[in-house]
């Protein structure tokens, strides 16, 4: 018979009981002093003085936690430096972009996120610092199978002692245990059955795992697919919220009446507000105006009253006299006052190849959409927009060439006014000053005079002589030709 239970389970210690919490101390502090390590006691509630005895030492898990919430800070911060104003990378750059006159990073914005990450990070250390210091999961623990450790829940105290322990010894441990108090001395045995798992749990493991595998190889699939069905939305809300969109109208209160009377969602800044740190009080590098210009002051004509004469004496005196109606004079056309912008460069603006190849790759991410990339007015957008304004479907404006001649000149249109509509948009174009910061806006400046030197005509040339003659397509040529 034992020699059956010797091939079915192993020893794992030797458990002691004991009548009263007093003993239980007392063999803990002697197991201690003579080297046990590999040992834990039990007890129906707290013992004082236990822990020492036992010689427990203080947990690690605070440290751990510790350790992973100051990861999670340098993480936390460290991401939302990158993505937000770390752009150099060729491989995965961040975004600096500006936003209303907002600092790229700045400590107190990226407070949250960095705690949200701490908050996750710790609970995630705690919990799983916890089953590795425990050592968990077990599956089976042998002292459960014996029913004289169902009384530590009630009246009585036990002592265990491993085998795994360097200074156990069958016969000697167990002398010691009766020398310190115990009354009742138990093997433990791990039954080998216990430590093994079960088939359909191996099954139900792979199955889960073969799920778990199908989501993602449905989302891939799905990626490289066209779909006529709309979208599953089970929290809809979040798509179809009333909020302010980009380019789209104010949000209709009732049926005619709007939030803004003007019809846009977006605000204008609150005029003569400046952002933080950007006073820009020269006028030059920042608007594209002369230092030494003042306005000049027109002078408005007056018109008097005047009285309709377009009836008949005899309707005039049949009616009933008039009160002199003020003429409303029509707004006068002002003259743009081109002498006010600069026709050089401000200082500090180095017109050299760095600043050309910045501006190209400026021009071609905010201008080339509606320009073209050679300048010829020819852009993807305005292309688009072309086509569905010939349907009807859109109402567009044909986008400049900047090889146009009104636009290529230089007196009509000086360094400055090209700064100023970059900035602050002109007809039809946007403004673009929150977007591209100053240096860039110049950068563009200078590529598009260097665009307009190099004599790159229009990709459709007309004869002007022959006005209904068909256009044909020429390949761009260099002044020098």
């Amino acid at each position: 018979m034992s020699h059956n239970q010797n091939q079915t389970s192993k020893l794992v210690g030797l458990l002691a009981e004991f009548d009263d919490p007093d003993s239980l101390v007392h063999a803990c502090d002697h197991a201690r002093q003579y080297g046990y390590k590999a040992m834990d006691a039990y007890s129906p509630f707290p013992v004082h003085g236990i822990d020492p005895a036992i010689g427990i030492q203080r947990t690690k898990l605070p440290f751990i936690v510790l350790s992973v919430a100051l990861c999670a800070v340098c993480l936390g911060l460290g991401m939302q430096w990158y993505t937000n104003k770390y752009d150099a990378s060729p491989i995965f750059p961040g975004y600096a972009f500006k936003i209303s006159g907002k600092p790229y990073f700045s400590l107190p914005a990226n407070i949250p996120v960095t705690f949200e990450v701490i908050v996750l990070s710790s609970a995630f250390a705690t919990f799983f610092g916890m089953w590795l210091l425990n050592q968990l999961p077990r599956l089976a623990n042998p002292l459960h199978r014996m029913e004289r450790f169902k009384r530590a829940t009630n009246d009585k105290f036990f002592l265990m002692i491993e085998t795994g322990d360097a200074k156990f010894d069958r016969s000697r441990t167990e002398s010691q245990l009766q020398q310190w108090g115990a009354v009742a001395i138990e093997e433990c045995r791990q039954d080998l059955t216990d430590i093994k798992l079960p088939s359909w749990l191996k099954l139900g493991g792979v199955l889960l795992a073969v799920l778990l595998l199908l989501p993602p190889v449905m989302i891939y699939r799905a990626m490289g697919m066209t779909n006529r069905h709309p979208r599953l939305h089970f929290m809809p809300d979040m798509d179809w919220q009333h909020k302010f969109k980009a380019q789209r109208m104010s949000p209709a209160l009732a049926e005619g009446s709007y939030l803004f009377a003007d019809l846009r969602s977006a605000r204008a800044p609150v005029a003569g507000s400046v952002a933080w740190g950007h006073l820009d009080t020269d006028g030059e590098m920042y608007r594209g105006i002369k230092k030494d210009w003042t306005p000049k002051v027109t002078a408005t004509a007056t018109v008097g009253p005047s009285v309709s004469t377009s009836t008949s004496s005899q309707d005039a005196a049949a009616a009933p006299p008039q009160e002199p109606t003020e003429k409303v004079a029509p707004p006068a056309v002002v003259e743009e006052d081109l002498t006010k912008y600069v026709t050089e460069f401000p200082e500090g603006v180095n017109v050299n190849a760095e600043l050309l190849a910045r501006g190209q790759q400026r021009f071609e991410i905010y201008c080339s959409v509606c320009h073209g990339y050679a300048g010829n007015g020819d852009g993807l957008v305005n292309a688009r927009a072309v086509a569905l304004n010939a349907t009807g479907q859109a109402t567009w404006t044909t986008a400049k060439s900047l090889h146009d001649p009104i636009v290529k000149d230089a007196e009509k249109n000086p360094l400055g006014r090209i700064f100023e509509t970059i900035s602050v948009g002109r007809n039809t174009m946007g403004p673009y000053k929150d977007q591209i910061p100053v240096a860039d806006r110049w950068a563009i400046v200078a590529y598009v005079k260097s665009l307009q030197e190099t004599g790159i005509k229009p990709l459709l040339v007309v004869d002007p002589a022959a006005a209904d003659a068909p256009a044909v397509e020429a390949a761009p040529t260099n002044s020098s030709d």
